[in-house]
């Protein structure tokens, strides 16, 4: 009996251990993540990329700002920052993003600069 007793007691604090557990992770959200993982969290100001888009011309570069405009099948977006807004071309990297417009996000890619046009063609995105 007094085994029954204790093999309850025990199953009941794991259980109870389990349950806090689980709650206690379900605040902290994982971010999304699509395309490869971010390498290089220390993002460039969007408006250095515009003032200057020679200089980061094939450069790799991570940069953050809200989803403003999105292609209707997630292959490129437009992000806009402080200083403006970069056109992200994801198709290139062989994936695409569901619907974030509106949401924040941090994207590494490559700077390209093509017929005076800058686009980032994106590596990695990570909504916020």
């Amino acid at each position: 009996m007094k085994t029954r007793n204790v093999t309850s007691k025990i199953w009941f604090v794991v259980l109870t251990l389990s349950m806090i557990l689980t709650l206690s992770s379900c605040g902290k959200k994982k971010p999304e993540q699509y395309g490869q993982q971010i390498g290089n969290r220390d993002s460039t100001q969007i408006k250095a990329v515009l003032k200057e888009p020679e200089t980061f011309s094939g450069k790799t570069v991570t940069i953050e700002g809200k989803i403003v405009s999105e292609c209707n099948t997630g292959c490129w977006f437009d992000v806009q920052g402080p200083g403006g807004v970069i056109h992200v071309d994801i198709k290139p990297s062989g994936f695409a993003i569901p619907q974030k417009v509106g949401k924040e996000v941090m994207v590494e890619g490559n700077v390209s600069l093509r017929d005076g046009q800058l686009t980032l063609i994106g590596k990695g995105v990570e909504m916020k």
